[in-house]
């Protein structure tokens, strides 16, 4: 089963995007940058779903750093965001905030078939 890392401050976001996989992916999910980052060095995971707004390190510099290191350079990174998507880089994709759970599926799906 293909594993999907979530990291978002909001633990209302972290637990729908959790049910909302659940049964078709393995879900991690992370609260902070550093955290997420640590783990993705242990186990990289199969797809990325990363909040801009996060504590301490920015969504952008995560994902900065995941392509600078050659372990986790090719995996797909998808924002999660509120933000103006048409000024955001760094990401293979986006997923604007407020989405729907069937939203996510597909996007998550379309990535990872």
């Amino acid at each position: 089963m293909k594993t999907v890392l979530i990291i978002d401050d909001e633990p209302v976001v972290r637990a729908l995007v959790q049910a909302s996989l659940a049964g078709s992916f393995e879900v991690a999910s992370f609260a902070d940058g550093e955290s997420a980052l640590e783990a993705l060095r242990r186990a990289p995971a199969d797809l990325v779903l990363l909040d801009l707004g996060l504590p301490g390190m920015s969504g952008m510099e995560v994902a900065r750093r995941l392509r600078y290191e050659a372990a986790t350079a090719s995996i797909p990174i998808l924002y999660l965001t509120g933000h103006d998507a048409s000024r955001i880089s760094g990401a293979d994709g986006v997923l604007q905030k407020p989405f729907t759970p069937e939203s996510l599926r597909n996007l998550v799906s379309a990535w990872l078939s």
